[in-house]
């Protein structure tokens, strides 16, 4: 169909940085993934929806963590997608008016962040539609569009949702965002759950529940993604031993490090290096 140029379902072992067709909407099922939009990187976590724009370069910022499962489709706009646009309407074939095109537009090219958690319908309309679209024999077209359609509303109401959500909790929410980024240079330092919530002058409940909703994790398990994303560094650019990158990035034992270290790679330490240094 001319109205959707790609779709598809499953995973990958990398995405690099790319532009697509239409607009895209992609459903993550399963599994947690570091994406960037433009080079602002997201945590697109199970039960979130990520969209992107046809100009708008994006991928992976790493190699995907094992378990991911999404359902993704891009969807044909109306017009040149070789540059940005801050009004566009979409195909015909959609049949979304002039005046919802506009709001929708307006929605998509304001919002900073590109994911956000999914409805309950668009967890159901994303899949139906890429299922209906791989049907070995040709799918039934009118209904196809009209799945793309309500897709494309109810990708609307999410982006909606999300942002009254955030107005809600805007203050306490940029000091967590902020003790996040601060928390990259200084996730080999010991941690408590106390400590972190003091950092960000919340409870600890309500310092744990922001967290989860900024990143997916939980506030120990973002600092061990940390630790790990730091390790992989190492390993990457440096001699050191792997017990030395162990400690120097906060593990009290090499032991620990390497349970955690294959939790979140799916390699030990050793075979993660030689990857990397063997050029693959």
């Amino acid at each position: 169909m001319n109205s959707i140029p790609r779709f598809g379902r499953g995973s990958a072992r990398t995405l690099p940085t790319h532009r697509d067709f239409g607009l895209e909407i992609i459903y993550l099922e399963k599994g947690a993934l570091n994406w960037h939009v433009e080079g602002r990187v997201e945590r697109v976590t199970a039960g979130s929806v990520y969209f992107s724009l046809p100009w708008q370069e994006h991928g992976s910022v790493d190699e995907f963590e094992p378990g991911h499962y999404w359902h993704w489709v891009q969807l044909g706009l109306d017009g040149r997608i070789d540059r940005p646009r801050r009004r566009f309407g979409f195909h015909p074939d959609f049949g979304i008016g002039r005046a919802e095109a506009a709001e929708i537009s307006a929605l998509l090219t304001q919002r900073g962040r590109h994911c956000c958690r999914a409805t309950p319908r668009i967890a159901w309309l994303v899949p139906t539609l890429v299922e209906e679209l791989m049907k070995s024999d040709s799918p039934e077209i009118r209904y196809v569009q009209a799945l793309a359609r309500l897709a494309v509303l109810e990708l609307a109401r999410c982006l909606k949702a999300d942002a009254a959500h955030d107005r809600n909790d805007s203050a306490s929410l940029r000091r967590v965002e902020a003790f996040i980024i601060a928390l990259q240079a200084r996730s080999d330092e010991t941690w408590t759950l106390s400590d972190m919530a003091a950092a960000c002058g919340l409870g600890r409940s309500r310092f744990a529940l922001l967290c989860r909703q900024l990143t997916g994790d939980s506030p120990f398990t973002l600092v061990n993604r940390l630790r790990v994303d730091r390790a992989k560094s190492l390993l990457k650019a440096t001699p050191k031993s792997v017990t030395e990158i162990a400690h120097e990035c906060g593990f009290s034992t090499s032991q620990y490090f390497a349970r955690v270290f294959r939790h979140f790679t799916g390699l030990d330490a050793r075979g993660y290096r030689q990857r990397h240094r063997g050029g693959k």
